[in-house]
């Protein structure tokens, strides 16, 4: 179960250095005992090891010949094969020279009688070195290195410095173990670590795992061990006291061993620390493989005066080391939890396993009768083929047998927040989630009390309630730890954090708290009270509850995303709402603005068609004006001639009235004409589509500006044949008469005007081109803008070529300029051949 833990202090200099030194120099002793050891691979020795006193020592594999022999260990030898010897180098050296298997006759004294036995000479093989040093080797460096790690890790704490003792004089009693058969360098200090391993042994048991109310003598052990010490040095080379000596050393280890294990037990079942049962549950597991089988061993070698091996004392110890290092080092309850569970399912499936193979042994061999079967090198391959079938549900019962009996587990984590995760999905409702987990947690692990707390407004508030976390539980929370009531104060970073957060649980009367986390943020805290059982909650329950955590972060986030969207939607709808009412606003002002602008723009056009009809009625009152004058001065004559005619003058006066009469007419038509041209112009009287002969058109637009362009300007027609076109011939006549008149004012004297005409496809093409002044290249996109005008002020009002564009626009056409300073211009007005389907309403916006 990953936690997240607080960085271990910093060791200082000085411990860093000292234990640096510590391990240099055992690497310097164990690198020396390895060579010196490792001579002895391929001699041939006597079937058992002397001590340099020449006392067979306590040390023997189940293949050497000097194993089987009673009453064999801490004897010393007198003689080898009738020859006196005086050191165990000599004794070696005699038997050295035989060939394996020979018999050699031994003379023993032991304690005052004296006796022969005979063992067969072997040969010492890499097999036999890595039985016997290798695991003094491997044990003493994982003593050693389990003592260094947890002094540097937690160099302040007592317990540290005890287990470092006993860390340093078993690996300083191991290591020179590996030289204690020959050459015996080491023999004294070989000593030193045995006489002192269990004082140190006994100043731990007084410190962990907890501190008994008798350690401040810790350290008075120690007192007997060096006495033990100087007796062991002064009669080193006496067998019979070495022995007596030795065997008070392994009573003295025995009695700290027990008294450990009876610390262990009492503290477990009696003790008020959780931290210290949570040690103790994680030792268990080393003192089953670690001191409790080689202390039986020490007892009753002790007890048979050394007559028994306990060389086999020397392969488990380690693991007892390893564990203490653990539970040492590490405070979080719930990681040792997770540990000491692991441990237990390894070690119940492991006894599993191997009772199943000798169950199979016991059942082919004395039951079937089949010997040859488990004797046979397929047998072993055959059984591990049927564990690996048989071991995912083997483990599966394992994990819930020790969950169940160990642990007191009895729910099924994986079908309670199944069933959890389906309700969850059904509500979006954060009172409801809440409920659920409360119920779920009640439920499966019965407390005193759930709660859930929800992040909200910058705080963690109580769902349903109104307590909330403080920050001194906020923080380590936020970093992901899962708190409980009972964390030591090694998991905080001052004694003050470590006073406010119990504080803090208990106000909320909370045993564990586990956060709820959504991407590296805490949104939420679930906390639970004490259990109804009395028990402490386990590293299964809190693997649970993060879970359960997880799903309610998850189904929180889901709520608060439902909420915002209903409120997201509420909102949305009110701003709908307030954007149609917004919108029908602007609708009606903008109805009202286009009908201010078409009245504008129908003032505009009214304006310019007033301002061309200004130009027009200038003109036509000229050309009407000759006639008029023609008639009026004609009538007074006429009258005053016909006031004197007498008889004889009758017929002279009757010509000359009729000359008058004639002058009068040809007024009258002129006047008709002008007239007519002005009607055909506007049209005032047709429909508003029509076909029309636009060359008509032209001529009678001509005819209407006749006075701006007659005795200066030449009029060059060039008309094609051009069908009818459907169009209205009033707005049509406006655009010739705009562009001719803008002509007519870019020729400032003399010059000329082409008119011509083409008919191309579905197209009429008009081109009017003037050989003026022409347009600024900067200026000509500009021409059909309103209000813009290239003459001076008062010369025009700038409407009239975009009344013009904006006709032949509606009219489906479009009308192109192409012009020089000083080079004239020339207007193409293009309109379709056929019918156009486009609305002649736009006409007077003057808008393509």
């Amino acid at each position: 179960m990953p936690e997240s833990f607080l960085t271990t202090p910093r060791a200082s200099s000085a411990v860093r250095l000292g234990a640096l030194a510590i391990g240099l120099a055992a690497i310097v002793l164990a690198t020396r005992t390895t060579i010196t050891s490792s001579a002895w691979v391929g001699r041939v020795f006597p079937g058992f090891v002397l001590l340099d006193n020449r006392v067979i020592a306590s040390v023997g594999l189940a293949n050497w010949s000097g194993t089987s022999v009673p009453g064999l260990y801490q004897s010393r030898v007198i003689a080898v094969n009738g020859v006196a010897v005086g050191s165990a180098a000599e004794a070696y050296a005699r038997v050295a020279v035989l060939p394996p298997g020979t018999p050699v006759r031994y003379r023993l004294d032991r304690r005052g009688v004296e006796r022969e036995v005979t063992v067969a000479a072997q040969r010492f093989t890499l097999r036999d070195w890595m039985l016997l040093f290798g695991a003094f080797l491997l044990n003493g460096a994982m003593y050693l290195a389990s003592g260094l790690v947890a002094w540097v890790l937690r160099p302040r704490a007592p317990v540290a410095r005890a287990f470092l003792m006993a860390g340093v004089t078993m690996s300083l009693f191991l290591l020179t173990a590996m030289d204690l058969y020959g050459p015996a360098s080491f023999f004294r200090l070989h000593v030193v670590g045995e006489t002192f391993f269990p004082a140190a042994v006994l100043r731990f048991a007084l410190l962990f795992p907890q501190t008994h109310r008798f350690a401040r003598w810790r350290l008075a052990g120690y007192g007997l061990s060096l006495a033990i010490l100087v007796l062991y040095e002064a009669f080193l080379y006496r067998p019979s006291t070495y022995s007596s000596l030795l065997a008070a050393n392994m009573i003295y280890l025995g009695v700290a061993v027990v008294f450990l294990t009876a610390r262990l037990v009492w503290v477990y079942w009696r003790g008020g620390s959780q931290l210290a049962r949570q040690r103790v549950r994680v030792v268990t597991l080393g003192v089953l493989f670690g001191p409790g089988i080689p202390g039986s061993i020490l007892v009753i070698s002790a007890l048979l005066g050394g007559g028994v091996a306990m060389n086999t004392a020397a392969f488990t110890p380690f693991l007892f080391a390893l564990s203490v290092a653990y539970a040492i080092v590490q405070h979080d309850l719930l990681e040792i939890d997770a540990m000491v569970k692991r441990g237990a399912y390894y070690l119940v499936l492991t006894g599993a396993v191997g009772s199943g193979y000798v169950a199979a042994v016991v059942v082919f061999n004395l039951i079937l009768r089949a010997g040859a079967v488990t004797e046979s090198p397929a047998f072993p391959v055959v059984f591990t083929l049927a564990v690996l079938l048989l071991f995912n549900p083997l483990r599966t019962r394992v994990q819930a047998l020790v969950d169940r009996v160990f642990f007191g587990t009895r729910y099924d984590g994986a079908r309670v927040l199944a069933a959890l995760g389906a309700q969850l999905a059904a509500t979006l409702q954060r009172d409801r989630i809440a409920e659920l987990v409360r119920d779920c947690v009640d439920d499966t692990i019965p407390n005193t009390g759930t709660r859930l707390f929800v992040a909200h407004g910058g705080r963690l508030a109580e769902v349903g309630g109104g307590a909330t976390i403080p920050p001194s539980l906020a923080r380590p929370l936020g970093a992901g730890r899962v708190l409980t009531s009972l964390d030591p104060a090694e998991l905080y970073p001052a004694p003050e954090a470590h006073d406010a957060a119990r504080a803090a649980m208990a106000a909320l009367g909370a045993e564990v708290a586990v956060p709820l986390r959504r991407r590296d943020e805490l949104v939420g805290v679930l906390t639970a009270g004490p259990k109804r059982s009395g028990l402490f909650y386990t590293a299964a329950d809190a693997e649970f509850l993060r879970a359960l955590a997880n799903s309610t972060a998850i189904a929180l986030e889901n709520a608060g995303s439902y909420e915002a969207l209903a409120e997201l939607n509420l909102r949305l709808e009110d701003r709908v709402r307030e954007r149609t009412a917004q919108l029908q606003d602007a609708n009606r002002e903008l109805a009202e603005a286009y009908t201010e602008l078409k009245n504008a723009e129908t003032k505009l056009v009214h304006f310019e068609k007033m301002a061309s009809l200004g130009r027009l009625v200038a003109g036509v009152a000229h050309e009407i004006n000759n006639p008029v004058s023609f008639i009026a001065t004609s009538v007074a004559p006429l009258r005053r001639r016909l006031a004197q005619a007498s008889e004889s003058e009758v017929a002279a006066m009757l010509r000359e009235a009729e000359d008058i009469a004639d002058i009068m007419a040809r007024g009258a038509e002129r006047t008709v004409a002008i007239v007519k041209d002005l009607r055909s112009f506007s049209r005032l009287d047709e429909a508003t589509r029509k076909l029309v002969d636009l060359h008509e058109g032209l001529e009678v637009t001509l005819r209407l500006l006749e006075p701006r362009w007659r005795d200066r300007i030449t009029i060059h027609r060039d008309y094609g044949t051009l069908p009818l076109v459907e169009c209205d011939p009033g707005q049509v006549n406006q655009v010739f008469m705009n562009v001719l008149a803008n002509a007519c004012d870019a020729i400032a004297g003399a010059g000329n005007i082409w008119i011509g005409t083409r008919h191309d496809g579905d197209e009429v093409t008009v081109t009017i081109r003037d050989d003026g002044h022409g347009i600024a290249a900067d200026v000509v996109g500009r021409v059909f803008d309103p209000f813009f005008t290239t003459k001076d002020v008062g010369g025009g009002t700038g409407l009239g070529l975009a009344i013009s564009h904006g006709i032949v626009s509606a009219h489906g056409g479009r009308i192109e300029v192409e012009s020089a300073p000083g080079a004239g211009a020339t207007f193409r007005i293009v309109l379709p051949a056929g019918a156009t389907a486009v609305s002649l309403d736009r006409a007077a916006s003057g808008n393509g």
